[in-house]
């Protein structure tokens, strides 16, 4: 029997929410005999709305934090209240994602590593026709970071970036392997990682949570594994695609200067 947790995070979505709160149903019902299971949604929206979904396979609870306190802040929240700490795997995620009928059935088959950390799944985007993972195969170099920040910095110039360079990138099939980090929208942490780096603390609102994981990982010696059997589906930014460009790049500038000034 394996103990999991999903700490999830809802900002005015709650269509997604109970799509995504449905395939994880199904999914567990795959599993239902190799699993215990708990979901706890931190739900950001200001005037938060009554979620009326009765799952069959799981426990469910949400927390209204009754403002936006972001990404990870609502993730900490919800750990400082409900400990990962007694979980074999505790998965982040936001909700604008689906699971595959057979994510649980696959994630308690797995081999418990006493170094690995971190799990990054598939994660298929019908809009760009690609996995978005692996997310960074190898840390990044300062002068790169810096870059993207001054990027950032001026958002007519991230326009530009983003219709030219950006589009340019070739999308690249990658086999299972060890990578610096996996994309944010759905992290698999395992138990080793909590018990190495403890809850989730990362004071920023928005963006860089991959890099900030990454940097756990490596400062603690575990290690971040690509498992493209692992699948899960891409919603489309439900909670950021929503964002003006210039909000969008000043929180991008924010994550980015703490990431440099913390880790580099």
């Amino acid at each position: 029997m394996r103990n999991i947790a999903v700490y999830c995070v809802n900002y005015h979505s709650y269509d997604s929410l109970g799509r995504y709160l449905s395939s994880v149903d199904e999914a567990a019902a795959q599993a239902e005999d190799g699993l215990n299971l708990a979901v706890f949604v931190g739900d950001n929206t200001e005037q938060s709305q009554t979620v009326d979904y009765e799952p069959a396979h799981f426990a469910l609870h949400v927390v209204p934090t009754g403002r936006n306190m972001g990404y990870f802040g609502a993730v900490r929240l919800l750990m400082e209240q409900h400990s990962p700490q007694n979980y074999d795997y505790t998965i982040i995620s936001n909700v604008d994602v689906l699971l595959s009928a057979d994510f649980f059935t696959t994630l308690v088959s797995m081999p418990a590593e006493s170094d690995l950390g971190w799990l990054a799944p598939q994660i298929y985007s019908h809009l760009e026709g690609r996995d978005r993972n692996p997310k960074i195969l190898r840390r990044y170099a300062k002068r790169k970071l810096q870059v993207l920040r001054a990027l950032f910095a001026v958002p007519p110039l991230y326009n530009l970036y983003t219709h030219t360079a950006y589009k340019q990138k070739k999308f690249v099939h990658h086999e299972a392997g060890d990578i610096y980090a996996g994309h944010g929208s759905f992290i698999i942490l395992t138990q080793a990682y909590f018990r190495c780096c403890g809850i989730i603390d990362y004071p920023v609102f928005l963006f860089c949570e991959e890099i900030y994981l990454g940097e756990m990982c490596q400062k603690h010696s575990l290690r971040v594994r690509y498992v493209p059997t692992l699948k899960v589906t891409d919603a489309e930014h439900a909670s950021t695609g929503t964002f003006r460009r210039s909000r969008y790049c000043r929180y991008n500038y924010q994550a980015l200067s703490y990431i440099l000034s913390t880790y580099y």
